[in-house]
């Protein structure tokens, strides 16, 4: 009997338990996710991940200590491709195994201050994060049952994941 495995599920299991531990090392004074897609007209990405950017968010969040009044840095984060093996056109599964994006990072708290008249807090650094997830077929041993992560399942862990390597990024 075969097994799909899919190495992002694994990855953002483990990580999904570490990710406690790194919120009381770390505090950010602002998160914003943005997915600009407008680069791929034909993409439906966010016809079936509506909530892609808060999704995002969310998983950075759970990885560290969001204090808006602290002085310590903020990310920004603009996803701009979600693909299935390059196609940024999803099957009808909705499913992807691409996810990439631009991040950048500045130093200070006033995540809102350019818009709002104030002087932008400054850059201090900004990288491209692209994240892939793989599946192989496995073994599974003699009586062991089998069971495929869902649609579901695959997507949380490519977040997460994702978010880590942001929030791992940071740390260095």
């Amino acid at each position: 009997m075969k097994f799909l495995w899919t190495t992002a599920l694994c990855t953002g299991l483990a990580l999904a338990a570490a990710g406690p531990l790194a919120a009381l090392d770390m505090t950010l004074s602002g998160v914003d996710v943005k997915a600009d897609l407008s680069a791929y007209e034909d993409n439906n990405v966010l016809k079936f991940w509506p909530t892609l950017e808060d999704d995002i968010t969310t998983a950075i969040a759970s990885k560290v200590t969001i204090d808006d009044g602290a002085d310590a840095p903020r990310i920004s984060v603009t996803i701009n491709k979600v693909a299935i093996d390059g196609d940024t056109v999803l099957p009808e599964s909705g499913e992807f195994n691409q996810l990439e994006g631009t991040v950048t990072t500045h130093d200070g708290k006033n995540a809102g201050s350019a818009s709002e008249g104030q002087d932008a807090d400054a850059l201090t650094g900004s990288y491209a994060l692209k994240m892939t997830a793989i599946s192989g077929d496995q073994e599974v041993p003699e009586g062991w049952i089998a069971v495929a992560p869902s649609q579901d399942d695959f997507y949380d862990a490519l977040i997460d994941a994702y978010a880590t390597s942001i929030v791992e990024r940071i740390e260095e």
